[in-house]
C-alpha cells in the first residue's frame, strides 16, 4: 500500500485578501472542501485571448471552482503568468498533458516522425500518436515534461489519454501500435510471433489464436503501464524533476456491459494494475467518447462507471479518485448548468474527491448566461473595477453611456475598459474619498468568442449600486 502526498491547501482557505474598499456581491466560499469542483481550461481558445491572466483567474474563482486543470496542447508553450495568477486567486493548478500524442508538432525535434504509432489502416486526422514503447519518444517526453513543471508552479501533473487506440479500432483502422518495435518486444517478452489483425484467412489471425491474443492484450497493458511508470518514476521522470509535485494517472470509463474487459482489450487499460505499477497520488477516470457524444446522456451515467471505480477503491482505499466529463465539444451534447449540478451531486454521492469538465466555456450554461455582477472594487485614482461571472462584450461594455453616477451632476464615467470578465471605469468629478451611487445599464456576454455561433448575445440590465469611498 502507498500513501498519497499530504499537500497544504492554504490557497483554498480564502478567496482573496480583500481591502475595505472591496464590495462583494453575492459571492460565497468555504475554507474546507470534502468534494472539490474542478474545471479544465484550454487557453488556446479565443475566449481566453485578448484579456489579462488576472481576469481569467478571477472569473474561474467567481464560478466557485477550486481546482484548474490547465490543458497543455503543446508543451513548448506555457503561460506561466496564468498559472501564477490562478494561484493568487486561491486555485490549485494541474498541468494536464497528453501521453500518447499531440495536436501540434510545432517546435518538435526533427526526428519526431520516427516516433509515430503504426495503425492498422490510418491515423486520426489532426492528431499524431506516438509509440509508447519508443524509448526516444519517452526520453524526449520526460525532458519536455520536466521543463513544463519546472517552468511554472503547478501543484500537480496528470498524464491524460495514455492509452492505445481504439475501442472501434479494428473497424475504423485506427488500431495501434503495430510498429516493428512493438512487435519485436512482444516476440521477446511472450515468445510469440506477431498476429494478423486484418486478414481472417491468415493462420495467425488474432481471432483464431485465443491464447496468443490474450498474451497480446497483456502486452498492451504492459505497454501502457510501463510507459507511465517510466515517465513518472524513471530516470529523468516527473518525480525526479520535481519530487514535491502531485501526479495523477488517467484511465477510461465506459457505460457498456463488460466495459472493464473492453477497455483492457481494445485500449490496454487495466486501472488497478496501472495504479499498482505507477503509484500516483490521485487517479482520474475519464469519460469515453461513446458516452460523452450522447445528447441524451443522463448526469447519473457515472453510476455505470462503478465497475471501474470500485476495484480501485477496494485495492487502494487511500487513493483519491477524480472524474472527468465533457460538457460541450459537440453542439448536440452541450451540458446545461442544471445537468452539471446533478452530475456533481452524483459524483459526490459516489465518493469521488473531485470532478473536472472539458471545457469551462464550452458548456451550454455559458451560451445562456447573461453577465451577473459579482464584485465591485474601488481602486485608487478615481477608478472602479466591476467583475462579472463571465466574459463581457468588449464593444458594448466600453460604452460610457451605460454607466451613470446618480445624484451628482458633476460626476461621470469618462472611460470604460473591458478586460475579460472585468470592466474598469475611470471617474471624473468625484474624489476617492466620496461614496456615490452608480447605475449600470445593459451588459452583454461575448458569443463571438464561443466555439459554436448559434446563440445570440445574452444581456443583463445590471442596476444601481452604492459604491463606498476608497478607505471605507
Amino acid at each position: 500500500m502507498f500513501f498519497p502526498k499530504i499537500k497544504l491547501k492554504w490557497r483554498k482557505a480564502f478567496m482573496y485578501l480583500l481591502s475595505p474598499a472591496l464590495l462583494t456581491l453575492a459571492v460565497t466560499t468555504s475554507s474546507a472542501f470534502a468534494f472539490e469542483k474542478g474545471i479544465q481550461i484550454d487557453p488556446g481558445f479565443p475566449y481566453y485571448q485578448g484579456r489579462s491572466e488576472e481576469s481569467i483567474a478571477e472569473e474561474l474563482r467567481l464560478n466557485d471552482y477550486t481546482i484548474v486543470h490547465y490543458f497543455i496542447t503543446n508543451e513548448n508553450s506555457i503561460n506561466v503568468k496564468l498559472v501564477e495568477e490562478l494561484h493568487k486567486a486561491g486555485l490549485e493548478v494541474w498541468a494536464l498533458v497528453l501521453g500518447n500524442g499531440t495536436y501540434s508538432t510545432a517546435n518538435f525535434p526533427t526526428e519526431w516522425p520516427s516516433w509515430q504509432m503504426k495503425h492498422l489502416v490510418k491515423n486520426y486526422p489532426g492528431f499524431t500518436f506516438f509509440c509508447m514503447n519508443n524509448q526516444d519518444y519517452r526520453d524526449w517526453k520526460k525532458a519536455s515534461l520536466a521543463k513544463v513543471i519546472k517552468s511554472a508552479p503547478f501543484d500537480g501533473v496528470e498524464l491524460a489519454e495514455s492509452y492505445l487506440p481504439e475501442i472501434n479500432g479494428f473497424t475504423s483502422g485506427a488500431y495501434a501500435c503495430l510498429c516493428d518495435h512493438c512487435l519485436e518486444i512482444f516476440k521477446q517478452k511472450f515468445n510469440e510471433e506477431p498476429l494478423n489483425f486484418s486478414r481472417s484467412s491468415d493462420p495467425r489471425y488474432y481471432r483464431r489464436n485465443k491464447e496468443a491474443y490474450e498474451k497480446w492484450i497483456q502486452f498492451r497493458v504492459f505497454t501502457v503501464n510501463d510507459f507511465l511508470n517510466d515517465i513518472v518514476n524513471g530516470p529523468g521522470g516527473l518525480r525526479e524533476a520535481r519530487p514535491d509535485i502531485m501526479v495523477s494517472t488517467w484511465s477510461l470509463g465506459i457505460a457498456q456491459r463488460k466495459g472493464v474487459e473492453l477497455m483492457r482489450e481494445t485500449q490496454g487499460l487495466d486501472a488497478v494494475s496501472l495504479v499498482n505499477t505507477v503509484k500516483p497520488d490521485r487517479h482520474t477516470i475519464q469519460t469515453h467518447w461513446p458516452d460523452w457524444v450522447r445528447e441524451d446522456l443522463s448526469p447519473q451515467y457515472i453510476k455505470d462507471y462503478e465497475p471501474f471505480a470500485e476495484p480501485l477503491r477496494e485495492a487502494f482505499p487511500d487513493l483519491p479518485l477524480m472524474l472527468q466529463t465533457d460538457i460541450g465539444s459537440q453542439p448536440q451534447m452541450r451540458r446545461s448548468d442544471k445537468w452539471l449540478t446533478d452530475f456533481y451531486e452524483e459524483a459526490k454521492r459516489l465518493g469521488y474527491q473531485s470532478v473536472m469538465s472539458y471545457e469551462y466555456h464550452l458548456g451550454l450554461g455559458i451560451y445562456q448566461k447573461a453577465p451577473t455582477l459579482k464584485v465591485v472594487k474601488r481602486l485608487p485614482n478615481n477608478r472602479l473595477q466591476l467583475s462579472f461571472d463571465c466574459r463581457v462584450d468588449t464593444f458594448t461594455a466600453s460604452d460610457t453611456n451605460r454607466y451613470q453616477v446618480v445624484g451628482n451632476e458633476d460626476a461621470y464615467v469618462s472611460l470604460a475598459i473591458a478586460d475579460g470578465n472585468r470592466i474598469i471605469l475611470i471617474l471624473n468629478g468625484i474624489d476617492d474619498s466620496e461614496a456615490f451611487e452608480l447605475e449600470i445599464g445593459e451588459i452583454q456576454n461575448s458569443p463571438n468568442l464561443f466555439l459554436f455561433k448559434d446563440f445570440p448575445a445574452q444581456t443583463n440590465n445590471v442596476g444601481k449600486f452604492n459604491i463606498p469611498a476608497l478607505n471605507d
